[in-house]
């Protein structure tokens, strides 16, 4: 007893908060999550956009691994159920695996699409196409605004970061075929503003996916034009639009084509009647960059859906969804066939994106902002074996 009095009665050092600061910085989210409640200086630093963007960068200098997770959505009528794991446990051990269903973020909807994910942040759309900015580690969400475009044409959204005018945007292409002509109006949603705006006219090309790829400071688009393909950009910040060299290789309008991002790396899966390439472009711009990673030919079914990549961790071995299956690849033997990690147990497909664990918040108020700091009940573990088999 007379110890833990002795204990009791040390005096806590007086840190300076300088030296606070550079303290919490590096630590993870979920420590920073508890520590809010220490006290109200530190519930201000801590929820404050500068203190945001310091950890963000911090983090994306460590081991990248440590940070970086996989969140999927699948439908569980008449619900969306979405779980998140760490990817460097799940690359290492899945016996370890450490996963947790996400709270704050419950769709009651028929369809989900992940957009894509910015710096912790994930942009989803529902089959309504109402659209969400959503942060899981924090674990809270934003609607965006009705872009007004109508509902039954061609929508097509993409998600990133403006870093010229620090700001996130979303963009959204409207698609319409008129015999032989197709044409598009572009908008862009402005997180900093909370409203969309049209930009200038679409160059002409007919676009062939559902989501637009951001890497490298622009939205990436697979288009067709005068019978080929193309991969077309629009510069986030300059929004002018231009053109990123395919690969030299046998690509025709047989292929289908399909974009992603590894690393930050613009990421091109070319799917033919026999097998899919996963090619990676290591230098942006430069068609000789273009390298080919893997070579997924122990798929059955190439012509209707695509294996798509999903993370690359720095050894070289590839996370690559295709239907309800998650595989890994070991790009350092380009041909070699998949091993099967998990198959869900659903009659739905999974949507799924990786994301950065960061303390960025989903809203349009770039100062602290206390109300986004009221958190879900705590919900944390679940069976990750119950829903494989």
């Amino acid at each position: 007893m007379a110890s833990k009095e002795c204990t009791d009665s040390i005096p806590l050092p007086n840190l300076s908060q300088e030296i606070i600061t550079v303290v919490l910085l590096r630590l993870p989210v979920k420590s920073l999550v508890k520590f809010r409640c220490v006290s109200k200086s530190w519930l201000s630093l801590i929820s404050s956009t500068r203190f945001a963007k310091n950890h963000l960068k911090i983090s994306s200098q460590k081991n990248k691994g440590e940070h970086d997770n996989l969140v999927f959505g699948y439908l569980r009528d008449p619900l969306v159920i979405l779980r998140s794991f760490n990817l460097d446990s799940f690359m290492h051990d899945i016996r370890s695996l450490d996963a947790a269903k996400v709270n704050g973020f419950v769709m009651d909807i028929i369809s989900l699409l992940m957009v894509g994910s910015c710096n912790g942040l994930i942009c989803v759309r529902d089959n309504i196409h109402e659209i969400f900015l959503w942060n899981p580690s924090i674990r809270k969400s934003k609607e965006l605004p009705d872009s007004g475009s109508p509902y039954f044409l061609s929508l097509t959204y993409g998600f990133g970061f403006d870093d010229l005018n620090d700001d996130y945007k979303v963009v959204e292409t409207c698609g319409a075929r008129y015999k032989y002509e197709y044409s598009a109006e572009v908008k862009i949603y402005s997180l900093r503003k909370n409203s969309w705006r049209q930009i200038e006219r679409w160059p002409g090309y007919y676009v062939s996916d559902a989501t637009s790829v951001f890497a490298s400071g622009a939205f990436h688009w697979t288009t067709i034009y005068n019978g080929c393909w193309h991969i077309t950009s629009l510069n986030l910040a300059t929004e002018m639009y231009d053109e990123v060299p395919l690969p030299d290789n046998e690509i025709n309008m047989l292929t289908a084509l399909w974009l992603g991002v590894l690393r930050g790396c613009l990421c091109l899966v070319c799917n033919f009647s026999t097998h899919s390439d996963v090619w990676i472009m290591k230098g942006y711009g430069i068609r000789e960059s273009w390298t080919k990673l893997i070579c997924i030919k122990d798929i059955k079914d190439y012509q209707y859906e695509a294996p798509m990549p999903l993370y690359v961790s720095e050894s070289g071995i590839v996370l690559v969804k295709h239907g309800s299956t998650i595989k890994l690849y070991n790009s350092n033997d380009i041909t070699s066939n998949g091993r099967e990690i998990c198959s869900f147990d659903s009659e739905y497909e999974y949507e799924a994106v990786t994301y950065m664990e960061s303390l960025v918040l989903p809203n349009t108020d770039h100062e602290v902002n206390q109300q986004w700091w009221h958190w879900g009940t705590k919900d944390d573990d679940w069976d990750f074996q119950s829903i494989c088999h």
